[in-house]
């Protein structure tokens, strides 16, 4: 089973660095299966990506524990309609401009939800801390 998981990382990656120059079809979903499947190959690997310091800063403190402050959202926001602004500029159709504009109120509106604590309230009381976590692999 180890070495399935180590393929379909493989393959999985390879799509998605194709998709880098393929327009239209998305990168970060195939780098994130590919991730997910090779930190199932390994337990070495899977505590290495669980202790990795970008992990820490984006997905423990950010996401878990919702930490992420009004500056940081509001500078994702900032980022996120910079990118939405070249093809609401560029391509000039009604119907696409109001769907960038929803897409944008959409992301904003969860976002703001999911960190003010109004979603999602307990969809992770059985996480355990990262050193939690070590300290129990430590352990066994």
């Amino acid at each position: 089973m180890r070495y399935l998981y180590i393929l379909l990382g493989l393959i999985l990656f390879s799509i998605g660095t194709v998709a880098i120059w393929i327009p239209g079809l998305p990168t970060t979903g195939f780098y994130f299966f590919a991730a997910f499947c090779w930190a199932r190959s390994s337990p070495r690997l899977h505590a290495w990506l669980i202790r990795n310091k970008y992990h820490q800063r984006y997905v423990e403190e950010g996401v878990y524990q919702r930490k992420l402050s009004q500056k940081q959202r509001i500078a994702i926001y900032a980022m996120s309609a910079g990118f939405m602004a070249i093809p609401f500029f560029t391509v000039g159709k009604l119907w696409l401009q109001l769907t960038l504009i929803g897409c944008s109120a959409a992301q904003i509106i969860s976002m703001e939800a999911f960190y003010r604590g109004y979603w999602f309230k307990s969809w992770f009381k059985g996480h355990q801390a990262t050193s939690q976590l070590e300290e129990s692999v430590d352990s066994e």
